[in-house]
């Protein structure tokens, strides 16, 4: 969908909820500068791929490569560059969704941030999709991929200016963790996995998590023997052994100082040990 430019004959409209006017996707601009003193009477959300200069009204600013800037209705708009040529990604959209939305989120128009051009390409593709795949766009999916394209935005600026960015091998040894509790991981191999001496490994996990990885992984694996337990059909046994455990006693023991209930108790039922 890479340099799609689309205005829609009619907009889409939700009774003054939201209103979405255009979309456009990579879109490709030659060395140029857009100046419109008034604006275009909606929120433009729009991300660039280059390097460019932005105002909103007051002095122009010289943005790099990644920059999100949006401008409210009525608010000059003024961006590009003519050094090269330059790629955005943007909607034009309106309406008492909008205005909240960014309100609740703390996302300020006339100020430009840096961000992934992810949440642009993602959301902009699916409502783009849900607007022009149907004969009319239905409110709830749109007011929700609405929702999400916002929310994401602001997730991404918290993520820029928070002080400590989670090194993303962390993260990675983290979902692996949740993803494969019942792997009878040690501590050394997740420190492998994650580049690090096994100290260093788990002083930065102790630091992001504020936990232990090794609790950290008793932790999911007790977790999934909660969900595991509510399914009538299983044995305590058979559980145990789903959530890495070879030794019931020993999960059994686990299990009741983590929830404060033995395993037979959470499960609420008569079961044989297998």
């Amino acid at each position: 969908m890479k340099g799609l430019k689309h205005f829609f004959a009619t907009p889409v409209s939700f009774a003054g909820k939201l209103t979405i006017r255009g979309i456009g996707i990579q879109e490709r601009m030659p060395p140029s500068i857009v100046h419109r003193p008034a604006g275009t009477g909606d929120y433009l959300i729009m991300y660039f791929y280059e390097p460019v200069e932005i105002s909103s009204g007051g002095t122009v600013v010289e943005c790099t490569e990644g920059t999100l800037m949006i401008w409210r209705p009525g608010q000059l708009q003024h961006y590009g560059t003519r050094k090269h040529c330059y790629r955005h990604t943007w909607i034009h959209c309106d309406g008492t969704l909008v205005e909240s939305l960014l309100e609740k989120n703390s996302v300020r128009h006339g100020e430009h941030v840096q961000i992934s051009s992810v949440p642009m390409e993602r959301y902009l593709s699916m409502l783009y999709d849900e607007i022009s795949g149907s004969q009319s766009a239905d409110e709830g999916v749109t007011s929700a991929l609405m929702t999400a394209l916002i929310c994401a935005i602001a997730r991404e600026k918290r993520k820029k200016t928070a002080l400590e960015i989670i090194p993303g091998q962390l993260l990675k040894v983290r979902n692996l963790i949740e993803s494969g509790c019942e792997t009878g991981f040690t501590l050394g191999q997740l420190a492998e996995k994650a580049g690090y001496s096994a100290p260093h490994f788990s002083a930065l996990f102790r630091k992001y998590f504020h936990s232990s990885p090794i609790d950290y992984l008793i932790r999911a694996r007790m977790h999934r023997a909660a969900y595991l337990l509510r399914d009538s059909n299983r044995r305590i046994g058979e559980v145990a052994a789903l959530a890495g455990y070879d030794d019931i006693f020993h999960f059994s023991k686990l299990f009741k100082k983590h929830f404060g209930k033995s395993p037979r108790e959470f499960s609420g039922r008569n079961r044989k040990k297998k």
